[in-house]
């Protein structure tokens, strides 16, 4: 059987395609389409691997040209996690990102006061019949 591909498995080998300047700038990308035929993968999954692409800032999209790879020359480090975006901004929520590099400690600081004697007793206690 063979696997399926990951969006991000795609998305990071033409991203190293990009960084080996095998994809110059301005190079436009195929279709959507054609994509998904060239990888073997679904429609769905290739408009996914462009997302990420943009998302990264190496690629754009311009409706009825087609998809580009950037100029990264000179360009600061790709996009953090959208967990880390200031408040107030909007989050895409299409891509998942469910591990941030300091999520053991941050997950450990939220959790540590429910840790202290008598804090979930209440909580947990049975609830009479009244509610």
């Amino acid at each position: 059987m063979e696997s399926v591909k990951d969006y991000r498995s795609v998305a990071d080998a033409v991203a190293a395609e990009i960084g080996a300047g095998r994809l110059k700038a301005g190079e436009r990308l195929p279709t959507q389409r054609e994509f998904a035929r060239q990888y073997g993968i679904a429609n769905s999954t290739a408009t996914r691997v462009y997302q990420e692409l943009a998302r990264r800032g190496l690629t754009e999209g311009h409706v009825g040209r087609g998809t580009f790879v950037r100029d990264t020359s000179g360009t600061a480090a790709p996009p953090a996690p959208a967990l880390s975006e200031p408040a107030g901004s909007r989050v895409d929520l299409e891509l998942n990102y469910p591990v941030v590099p300091e999520q053991a400690e941050l997950l450990a600081a939220g959790l540590g006061g429910l840790l202290r004697p008598g804090r979930l007793e209440p909580v947990l206690r049975p609830v009479g019949a009244a509610g």
